[in-house]
C-alpha cells in the first residue's frame, strides 16, 4: 500500500510560512479570505477544496465552485486537477450564470411554479439584441444605443425585484423597456442569462426547501472573485448562509472592474463584515517587486498594507511621448519589447503584456503589431478567436487534430472530458455515450493540421456541434461566437488563410507579445507590463464624473499595474493622466 501524502498535504506544507495563508487554510467555517494581487489566494483555496472534499465533505454530497467567468473556471479546474480533484462527481465548479441554470432552475422552477419558459430555451445573443430592440421601439421609438442596453442590463442586475420602492423610483424609460423585453422573451419560449440568475434567486430566496436541497448537495459553496459577481449572487449566499450552507468567499475589493456590470466592491466587504465569517486579509505579494507595490499602493492609501515576499526592487518607467497611441504603440514594439528581451536574456516575447483600455485601442495597436510583422496573442472583443468554452474546446481539439495525437501534447480523454462538461442539462448516459462516439469519430477523420480552418469548422460544425449548441441551453451564448469565428474563415475573412494547425497556436505562446485590454488581463501576470493611451481626459475617461466611476477607473489601472512581476511602463502623449501624477509619488 502506498504511504505517499496526498497532493493536498504536500501543496499544504507550502501555506505554513504564511501565516495569513494557513489560517484561511485552518479555518473550519464560514470564511472570507480578502486576497490581493499575486497573494496566492488560487492556491490556497484549492488546496483548500481539496482537503475538503478528503476530509469534510462525504459522498453522495458535493462541493460547489462558483466564479465570474469561464475563464476563471478553467484556472480553477486546471490547480484542481493537478491536485488530484476532476471536475465531476464530488465537485462543481461553474459560473454563477450556469451554477443557476444547472442547479436551480432546471430542477426546481417548474415544480416552484416560477414563471420561466418550458422547456428552457436560453436566448442567443443575437435573439437577445433583436427582442431588446424590439421592446426599444414600441416603448420609446426608434432603436437603442448601446450605453442604454448597458444601462438597463446594470439595472436589472441591481434592483432584481421590480415591486419595490427603488424600482418605482427608477427612470420609466428604463423599466418600461426592461418590463416589456423581458415580457417578450417569456412570450417567446425565451430566458436570457440574467434571467437565469434572476429566477435563481427568486427560487433560493422565497422556498425553503430548494435552500435545504441545495443544502443536501452542497454543504459547501466556494465564491471566487466575489467582487464581480455582483448584487444577485449575494442575496443567494446571504440565504444560503441563512439556511445553514460553509460558504467560503474569495475576493479584492481594489480589483473590482466591472461597474458597468453591476459589480459592487462593497458586496464584499459586507460580507467579510458578518459577524458569521472568519475574515483572513492576504497581506504577501508573491507576483510583484517592491517598487511595483508601492506605486500601486500610492493608488489606495486606506486599504490593506500588502508586502512583498522578497527584495526584488523592480522598475517604474513612466515615458512622455508626444504621439498619439499609434505612435505609441510603434514605440513600444520598436524600442521597448527589444529593450526589454535584451537586458532579460530568459524571458520571451510572452513574458511581455501590451495593455490598453477597450477594444478600439486594441485594433490600432494591434495594426501597429501588423506592420512591424510581429507575432502577437490578442485578447479583447476585436479578435476573430473569442475566449469561450466552445474556442478553448475548439483551440485543444485543432492542436490535437495537428499533431497532438501523435506527440501526446494533447489527450483525447481530456478532450472527451472537456466536451462532456459543456453539456450539463440532464442528458442520460447513453445520450453522452453516442455523442463522444460521434466526437470520437469526427476529431479522427479530420486529423490534418494542413486542412484549412474553414473546412475543419464546417465539417465539425455539421457532425457534433450543431447538434449539441441546440439541444443544450447553457450553451447558447456560443452560438453566434461559432458563427462569427467560421464566417472569418471564409473567403475574404480575418482567418481566411488559417489552417486547424495556425488555429491550434492562437493560444498564449512563448514567441507572441501579448495584447490585450486592462479588464482581460484580470488573473494574469506577466514579467513586464506597458500600458498605453495614458492621457489625460482618456484614463480616466472625460465621462467619468462621479465619484464612484472615478474609483473603479483607478481599481482598473490598479489591476493593469500590479499584473507585472518586474517592471511596469506607462505611456501617454503630453498632458499624463492623474492616475500617473499619483504613481510618480512613489517611483
Amino acid at each position: 500500500m502506498s504511504t505517499a501524502k496526498p497532493a493536498y498535504l504536500v501543496a499544504a506544507e507550502d501555506l505554513r510560512d504564511n501565516e495569513d495563508q494557513w489560517n484561511a487554510y485552518e479555518s473550519t467555517g464560514n470564511c472570507v479570505i480578502l486576497a490581493g494581487p499575486g497573494s496566492g489566494k488560487t492556491k490556497t483555496i484549492t488546496v483548500k477544496v481539496a482537503r475538503l472534499l478528503t476530509e469534510t465533505v462525504r459522498r453522495p454530497q458535493r462541493v460547489a465552485c462558483i466564479t465570474y467567468s469561464n475563464a476563471c473556471v478553467g484556472e480553477l479546474r486546471t490547480r484542481l486537477n493537478k491536485l488530484g480533484v476532476d471536475d465531476g462527481n464530488r465537485i462543481l465548479i461553474s459560473t454563477v450564470h450556469s451554477f443557476c441554470l444547472t442547479e436551480l432552475v432546471l430542477p426546481y422552477a417548474a415544480m416552484a411554479g416560477i414563471a420561466v419558459p418550458a422547456p428552457l430555451l436560453v436566448a442567443t445573443p443575437a435573439e437577445s439584441r433583436k427582442l431588446f430592440g424590439v421592446a426599444y421601439s414600441a416603448v420609446l421609438g426608434g432603436t437603442p444605443s448601446s450605453s442604454f442596453r448597458t444601462s438597463c442590463d446594470k439595472l436589472r442586475r441591481t434592483i432584481p425585484d421590480k415591486d419595490c420602492d427603488d424600482w418605482r423610483a427608477w427612470s420609466p424609460r428604463e423599466t418600461r423597456v426592461v418590463e416589456d423585453y423581458e415580457d417578450l422573451l417569456l412570450a417567446k419560449g425565451l430566458i436570457d442569462f440574467d434571467g437565469l440568475v434572476l429566477a435563481g434567486l427568486e427560487l433560493i430566496e422565497k422556498h425553503e426547501w430548494v435552500r435545504r436541497a441545495i443544502r443536501a448537495k452542497y454543504p459547501v459553496v466556494v465564491i471566487d472573485e466575489y467582487q464581480d459577481l455582483g448584487l444577485p449572487l449575494h442575496r443567494i449566499v446571504r440565504a444560503l448562509l441563512d439556511a445553514g450552507v460553509r460558504v467560503i468567499a474569495v475576493g479584492d475589493p481594489d480589483q473590482s472592474i466591472y461597474g458597468f456590470t453591476g459589480a459592487k466592491p462593497a458586496l464584499l466587504k459586507a460580507l467579510a463584515e458578518d459577524p458569521r465569517m472568519q475574515a483572513v486579509t492576504l497581506k504577501l505579494n508573491y507576483r510583484c517587486a517592491d517598487r511595483i507595490i508601492a506605486a500601486s499602493r500610492t493608488l489606495f492609501p486606506d486599504r490593506a498594507n500588502f508586502q512583498s515576499h522578497d527584495d526584488r526592487q523592480g522598475e517604474i518607467r513612466i515615458h512622455k511621448l508626444e504621439r498619439d497611441l499609434t505612435g505609441q504603440a510603434k514605440y513600444a514594439l520598436e524600442t521597448l519589447v527589444p529593450a526589454l528581451l535584451d537586458a532579460n536574456r530568459t524571458w520571451t516575447s510572452g513574458d511581455i503584456a501590451l495593455l490598453y483600455r477597450s477594444m478600439a485601442e486594441g485594433k490600432q495597436i494591434a495594426q501597429a503589431a501588423d506592420r512591424l510583422r510581429m507575432r502577437y496573442f490578442r485578447l479583447d472583443n476585436g479578435s476573430p478567436i473569442k475566449r469561450t468554452r466552445l474556442t478553448e474546446w475548439l483551440t485543444e481539439a485543432a492542436q490535437w487534430c495537428a499533431d497532438g495525437w501523435k506527440t501526446g501534447q494533447v489527450q483525447i480523454s481530456q478532450l472527451l472530458k472537456s466536451w462532456q462538461r459543456m453539456q450539463r442539462s440532464g442528458k442520460s448516459e447513453a445520450q453522452l455515450l453516442v455523442s463522444r462516439k460521434r466526437v470520437i469519430a469526427a476529431l479522427f477523420s479530420l486529423r490534418e493540421g494542413t486542412l484549412p480552418l474553414c473546412k475543419w469548422l464546417k465539417s465539425l460544425d455539421s457532425a457534433v456541434l450543431d447538434e449539441m449548441l441546440r439541444s443544450e441551453p447553457g450553451l447558447s451564448d456560443e452560438v453566434d461566437i461559432l458563427a462569427d469565428l467560421i464566417a472569418a474563415t471564409e473567403a475574404g475573412g480575418a482567418l481566411e488563410k488559417f489552417t486547424v494547425e495556425i488555429f491550434g497556436n492562437q493560444g498564449k505562446s512563448p514567441d507572441q507579445i501579448n495584447l490585450m485590454t486592462l479588464h482581460s488581463s484580470k488573473g494574469l501576470e506577466f514579467q513586464a507590463v506597458i500600458m498605453l493611451g495614458l492621457e489625460k481626459g482618456v484614463f480616466p475617461s472625460s465621462y467619468d464624473k462621479t465619484p464612484e466611476q472615478l474609483e473603479e477607473s483607478a481599481r482598473l489601472f490598479y489591476v493593469g499595474v500590479t499584473r507585472a512581476k518586474a517592471q511596469v511602463h506607462l505611456t501617454f502623449d503630453t498632458n499624463e493622466s492623474p492616475l500617473i501624477t499619483t504613481i510618480r509619488k512613489a517611483t
